[in-house]
């Protein structure tokens, strides 16, 4: 074979393996757009049910998971139902409670999700401020609002962002992937009063 014919071959393969890239790209983000709509009919039902005042004895799902409450971030247009469990599986479905107490309890409630380049989950993570609004909603429907008080970038490992920073309050912790996986966006927020 001349080397003529090598490179017609090895555009074409090229060529090939582009379009099937393309293909699963915008396949990821019909998934994650699919799922973003899911997640908000799923909210807009849960809030039109009658709130159940019977401590532990409601179980919501989504998706065949538990969920514990909802996390809405009006300013980048964010809410997900907020599941127990903290899996791969269960991330790719919408936010989950990495470590903490319960929605809305005393304590530093920490929520992981992912970094998706579509905007979802926890896209637009990066465009909050402080000051920014963060609404928590249990699974009886009492909704709090926490104010976003610090901002900051963490190596993977460090564990110290679970804590609680000011004891006997009400806190929130998002964690994120960012600069491709080698640091975690953390956003803390604290109740308002």
């Amino acid at each position: 074979m001349n080397k003529k014919k090598i490179c017609e071959i090895l555009l074409i393969i090229i060529g090939i393996l582009l379009i099937i890239v393309s293909i699963l790209i915008v396949n990821k983000y019909r998934k994650n757009v699919k799922n973003y709509k899911e997640a908000i009919v799923w909210i807009e039902n849960f809030y039109m049910e009658e709130p159940n005042q019977v401590d532990d004895v409601k179980t919501l799902k989504y998706k065949g998971y538990d969920v514990i409450g909802v996390i809405k971030i009006p300013k980048i247009e964010l809410q997900y139902p907020i599941i127990s469990e903290n899996s791969k599986e269960a991330m790719d479905v919408s936010i989950t409670k990495f470590f903490g107490n319960g929605v809305n309890e005393v304590g530093n409630l920490t929520l992981a999700g992912h970094n998706n380049y579509d905007n979802t989950m926890f896209g637009k993570l990066n465009e909050l401020k402080i000051d920014d609004i963060i609404q928590l909603t249990d699974i009886n429907k009492n909704t709090k609002e926490y104010k976003i008080y610090k901002i900051f970038k963490t190596t993977p490992n460090d564990s110290s962002v679970v804590s609680t920073e000011e004891f006997g309050t009400r806190e929130v912790t998002l964690i994120t992937c960012s600069n491709g996986n080698k640091e975690r966006l953390i956003v803390k927020a604290r109740e308002i009063q």
